[in-house]
């Protein structure tokens, strides 16, 4: 009995003291002995855990991604925050601007590409640079059309403007039919080079004006003359500005003096009319010095050449206005039979 219950207390103690192993997993280890002066070294698992570190969670992975993603969205932010504080200080300087600094931009941001600034920046140098150009026609009702991309209304007609390979700027013209309707097609008029300063008036936008008056009936011969008398005010700021005005039939700031073919033969019936409407007014004559070759002279020593060249199939035309300023519209206005010698 005694030694029964010994022998339970021994079973005890081994299973407390010593986890059970399986045979073949059974090991012996010498017990080392350490010095004084020695540090004990490490053991195995102790190294595992010194390379390893502490192993970071999926969790804690996916916080310190989220807040490196977050930390870049933040500059971006930033960044871009800066550059439209920047862009709005520029559009701001825009509005304070006189028309030499406007084209000082104007030439850095366009023409040298010496820096980027927003396209609403880019509009609305645009809108300013084009409105100093018609400044003008402000007392004439200019305001931007609330209807139209970068168009500026009047009283009397619309002045659209594009910029083309942010070199030149166009105007198209569109004024209201004579009975006060809109019409749908625009006229190239003229084009402005910043970098040159140089306006020009396209010619073939004088001879439509002409024909849409006298032939087809669209616009009456006061819209015209109207239209001539302001937009000579609007060349002449333009010179004022540093622009040089290249010759046109819309400039009315010198005497006509024009010399130009026609490419045909001006018809026997529109020499008839001329010759019958001269003879009828005491101001007038008209003279036929050579064969095809005819002179009108008109009050104030203005004249009209006629000359026809069979051969070639065209008729020299010169227009002369002696000392009196006038623009080819102006010249026709004054002088409506006259018209069709202009016009095929």
């Amino acid at each position: 009995m005694k030694d029964e219950k010994k022998t339970r207390v021994s079973e005890l103690y081994d299973a407390l003291v010593e986890p059970e192993v399986e045979p073949d997993q059974l090991t012996i280890k010498e017990k080392e002995i350490l010095h004084a002066d020695e540090a004990a070294p490490p053991s195995k698992k102790a190294n595992n855990l010194t390379a390893k570190e502490k192993p970071i969670s999926h969790s804690a992975l996916s916080y310190y991604d989220n807040r490196e993603s977050n930390y870049q969205d933040i500059l971006t932010l930033i960044d871009d925050a800066e550059k439209e504080l920047t862009d709005l200080k520029f559009r701001k300087k825009l509005m304070e601007s006189d028309f030499p600094t406007l084209l000082k931009y104007f030439r850095e941001i366009f023409l040298k590409a010496e820096y980027e600034v927003s396209a609403i920046a880019k509009g609305a140098l645009l809108e300013y640079f084009t409105f100093e150009l018609l400044k003008p026609l402000e007392s004439k009702e200019l305001r931007l059309s609330s209807n139209d991309f970068s168009t500026w209304e009047t009283k009397h007609y619309t002045l659209s403007y594009r910029l083309v390979k942010d070199q030149v700027i166009n105007f198209h013209l569109m004024m209201p039919t004579s009975d006060g309707k809109i019409r749908t097609e625009k006229i190239h008029l003229m084009a402005i080079y910043p970098e040159t300063m140089r306006v020009v008036v396209l010619n073939n936008a004088v001879l439509t004006l002409l024909e849409d008056c006298y032939q087809r009936r669209i616009y009456s011969s006061g819209q015209n003359s109207l239209l001539s008398h302001e937009m000579n005010s609007v060349f002449s700021h333009m010179k004022y500005l540093g622009f040089a005005l290249e010759d046109n039939l819309l400039d009315n700031s010198q005497p006509l003096s024009l010399s130009f073919d026609l490419p045909h033969m001006v018809s026997t019936d529109t020499l008839d009319d001329i010759f019958i409407t001269a003879m009828n007014n005491p101001k007038y004559d008209f003279k036929k010095p050579d064969e095809e070759h005819y002179l009108v002279l008109l009050e104030n020593n203005h004249s009209v050449e006629i000359v026809q060249d069979k051969e070639k199939n065209i008729t020299r035309l010169k227009l002369d206005t002696a000392n009196s300023n006038k623009s080819l519209i102006e010249f026709f206005g004054a002088y409506p039979f006259l018209v069709s010698l202009a016009l095929k």
